[in-house]
């Protein structure tokens, strides 16, 4: 698989538990409740997909985002 698919596979798993943890710890389950913490999961897992991305090419784990422009031109 490429990074990429099992990066974006993560942030959902982290916006699913993340929103689970949010709804069972809130004690109550209302559909407002689950609504909008449904959506700040969702935040919650974009957030985390970026952060992450952020830190694998900063430590050299991703390739940058941008190709260069000229690939041989550095030869």
């Amino acid at each position: 698989m490429k990074s990429a698919v099992l990066l974006t596979l993560g942030s959902i798993a982290f916006a699913v538990l993340w929103t689970g943890g949010m709804v069972w710890s809130s004690g109550t389950v209302d559909s407002t409740d689950v609504i909008i913490l449904s959506v700040c999961g969702a935040f919650a897992g974009i957030a985390w997909y970026y952060a992450m991305r952020w830190v694998f090419q900063h430590i050299r784990l991703a390739p940058p985002c941008d190709p260069p422009a000229n690939p041989g031109a550095d030869r």
